[in-house]
């Protein structure tokens, strides 16, 4: 099998474009935030065992039970 020339390569400029939008959309801002000792021993332990930064198991924790908050309260 021969290695394709980049000539050759068609970019999806439109699916890029919506890619760099909503990677942009979503981009991190870093904070500060004081969390109890056994907490934080789950989470290095749970980072542990995944493979997963501690500190990306924060962002998502956060971001789960925010999502599942609000899809409680819009069932109210």
């Amino acid at each position: 099998m021969r290695e394709p020339k980049l000539d050759d390569l068609i970019v999806d400029e439109t699916a890029t474009a919506r890619l760099r939008a909503s990677l942009a959309r979503d981009k991190a801002v870093k904070i500060t935030v004081t969390i109890d000792t056994k907490s934080l021993h789950a989470l290095k332990e749970a980072s542990r065992q995944t493979g997963v930064p501690y500190q990306a198991l924060v962002s998502r924790t956060l971001k789960h039970g925010l999502t599942r908050q609000a899809t409680m309260e819009s069932r109210l």
